[in-house]
């Protein structure tokens, strides 16, 4: 996804929600190019490959938001250093990911590893971790640490539980959610609760926070699902149905498997675990999920994350980085990339 952004004159307009955060938005770029500049002249091309190519910058407006939201007086200036460094663990996930998925585009350009090889961009996504955790190490404060740490592997047991039940209709059906939370919802509930931490909120607003970007996250990962399905490809950058091609199981896969008949419900089975779906089988699959109304049924799913987040919320002072947050989740449920 890319936050919703145009250029205009040149220069770059962010969404409402993020206009507020602005600079400090605009400081984690900066920061981002500065940390990322290594001597090694392969490292410094492939992490610049991936930094130009933009992206939402959804995970380090999590930190900075959930500050202001507790204390809008909180350290500026260390919140952008913390923002930009969970900005760096993204990237090198998404490094980590498309060698993962043997994926060439992302965000409608080539994927690093297309242009330097798997070698190259599963390195470069450690360099990216290992400047991202001596940031945190500077910082010192081991609550953001272990914070970090605990949703860090919780991605990784999701991604690895994700693979395990590659093309295994039952055993991602019945872990699905579970799966979603620890290879997604985490790392957003972990920039909530990081926001929380810098801010020294008391213990029942860093939770909420922390609960909203959980209950965020898993809206966020149903709507990407989705997207894989329905997206247009010249819009989401990606091929469309290629957690098909994949032989992942995903809600709206689950949903139309519920409701199909007999025969679809084997031959879309036999599709999942086959080596590979041809594009006659990605649209066999489409319109089956089209015809049981698993889309909606989903997208049901999702807002009902996103009203438990913005219920989260509650427990926060009124003000307009709260606000904020609660636009930022309602835009997750409309967004077409």
């Amino acid at each position: 996804m890319s936050m919703p952004a145009a250029r205009s004159n040149g220069k770059l307009t962010r969404a409402p929600f993020l206009q507020l955060i602005d600079s400090e938005l605009h400081c984690v770029d900066d920061i981002l190019r500065g940390e990322l500049a290594s001597m090694v002249e392969t490292i410094f091309s492939a992490s610049r490959h991936i930094l130009d190519a933009g992206g939402k910058r959804l995970r380090p407006s999590l930190v900075i938001l959930s500050a202001k939201a507790c204390r809008t007086d909180s350290d500026p200036d260390r919140t952008v250093v913390i923002a930009a460094a969970i900005e760096m663990v993204h990237m090198a996930t998404l490094m980590h990911d498309d060698v993962i998925d043997e994926a060439d585009s992302r965000r409608g350009r080539s994927t690093a590893r297309s242009h330097w090889g798997n070698q190259v961009s599963v390195l470069t996504g450690d360099y990216m971790l290992s400047k991202a955790t001596s940031i945190f190490g500077k910082d010192g404060d081991i609550r953001l640490i272990q914070a970090l740490s605990h949703a860090m592997v919780a991605m990784t047991e999701g991604e690895i539980r994700q693979i395990e039940a590659r093309g295994d209709t039952k055993s991602l059906s019945e872990n699905y959610l579970s799966i979603i939370q620890d290879k997604t919802a985490e790392f957003m509930s972990a920039c909530c609760r990081l926001g929380g931490i810098l801010a020294k909120a008391d213990p029942k607003a860093e939770e909420a926070l922390s609960q909203y970007g959980l209950n965020m996250g898993l809206a966020f990962q149903i709507t990407d699902d989705v997207l894989d399905l329905i997206g247009d490809p010249a819009v989401t950058g990606k091929p469309i149905g290629g957690d098909i091609r994949e032989g992942k199981i995903t809600l709206p896969l689950i949903l139309a498997l519920e409701k199909a008949s007999l025969a679809d419900r084997a031959k879309a089975e036999e599709i999942i675990h086959g080596d590979g779906a041809s594009d006659e089988d990605v649209e066999f699959i489409r319109q089956m999920v089209h015809n049981t109304d698993a889309v909606e049924g989903s997208r049901s799913v999702a807002a009902e994350y996103i009203r438990q987040a913005i219920e989260n919320l509650s427990v926060l002072p009124e003000s307009e980085y709260r606000t904020s947050l609660e636009d930022l989740a309602r835009y997750i449920l409309r967004r077409k990339k």
